[in-house]
């Protein structure tokens, strides 16, 4: 059968050139797995890219019902936040039909779209559970009798990548995601065509010391200039996660309040493991132990959020939970601040290059 394949002109991927690239590490959710696939597209590691960065971020009013929540703090938007130190940059932007996302890929040489996976025929939860989800769509084509096909990439086990007909991705995109007891996480908020696109544009070379350093003295600021105050949409760094873990010790009698925290701290889970990673990669590569206490001091971080975000989930089965929301926030913010004080040992030490 013969097909024409379309994607945006001097682009690195197109349908005759192999498979998409694909990432995935097991903490990550979909949102840092789609972005870090397309870092990898333009030649970028994606652990040296989004592990560089780890910040503490709550928007209190925002809806939590979906894998890839991260509140967006700044207007180059949630990209930009997981990319603080590189120019990258992301939008939300929304479309109706299969013409409206043919015209997104052709303008962004591949997007990253919000999903249902009750829609999706390979993932395991087709036809049996609505639940968001995102996937990367680099390409379209039509094939020889006209029908429109979408390539989609899902890292996500099981991982797919493959041709898909317009009306599986397009139901998918479209989906209202109802509410489903089957998953009340991520579930319940619609997908409404939702497109996320993005832009890397020209990228520092090999990772240095001299950046690593930076993007630590960066990490600091976040955590001592974070606010929480009432008019703030966002409660960032220190302050924020105080004020975040003191909401949580306010509505602990009332398990149905703290089930967002799952979803929530999920980014902030993520973002930690890969700052970890970074650092015991980085050190080790650099001869520097001085960035095996922020390794470690980050495995703390990502397993506080591990014992949080279960608890806050299975509250209504629990007993006890008030008692239990106030310990577990107290490591939360433990580990953290152990965090921020590797951060200050490390820039106390004279450490250079890369053997």
């Amino acid at each position: 059968m013969t097909t024409t394949s379309h994607s945006a002109a001097g682009t690195r991927w197109n349908g005759a050139a192999g498979t998409y690239p694909q990432w995935y590490e097991d903490p990550l959710s979909c949102l840092q797995t789609t972005l870090g696939s397309v870092l990898i597209e333009h030649g970028l590691r994606p652990v040296e890219v989004l592990g560089l960065a780890c910040a503490f971020a709550f928007a209190p009013d925002d809806v939590m019902r979906e894998e890839f929540y991260r509140p967006a703090q700044s207007e180059r938007g949630v990209a930009a936040d997981l990319c603080p130190y590189h120019d990258v940059e992301s939008a939300w932007v929304t479309g109706t039909g299969a013409g409206d996302l043919v015209d997104l890929v052709e303008e962004h040489s591949r997007v990253i779209v919000a999903v249902d996976n009750y829609h999706l025929p390979f993932r395991p939860a087709y036809h049996d559970v609505h639940a968001a989800h995102l996937v990367v769509v680099p390409a379209w084509r039509r094939t020889a009798e006209g029908a429109l096909e979408f390539y989609v990439s899902d890292a996500q086990p099981p991982h797919f990548q493959g041709w898909l007909a317009e009306e599986h991705l397009v139901r998918a995109w479209t989906s209202g995601n109802p509410r489903d007891d089957q998953d009340v996480f991520f579930s319940s908020q619609e997908i409404g065509g939702r497109v996320l696109t993005t832009q890397v544009r020209e990228q520092p070379g090999e990772l240095t010391a001299d950046r690593v350093v930076r993007a630590i003295e960066g990490n600091v600021d976040r955590w001592t200039t974070g606010t929480a105050g009432d008019a703030d949409r966002v409660w960032t760094g220190r302050a924020g996660l105080h004020r975040f873990v003191g909401r949580l010790d306010e509505r602990s009698e009332h398990p149905a309040e703290l089930q967002p925290a799952y979803t929530f701290g999920w980014s902030m889970q993520a973002q930690a493991y890969l700052h970890g990673r970074l650092a015991q990669e980085f050190g080790h590569r650099s001869g520097s132990p001085d960035l095996s206490g922020i390794a470690t001091a980050a495995d703390r971080v990502v397993s506080a959020w591990s014992n949080l975000r279960l608890l806050c989930a299975h509250a209504a089965a629990l007993t006890g939970v008030p008692a239990l929301v106030l310990r577990r926030g107290e490591e939360l913010v433990q580990a953290y601040e152990q965090l921020a004080v590797e951060w200050r040992l490390a820039l106390s030490r004279v450490w250079t290059g890369v053997r």
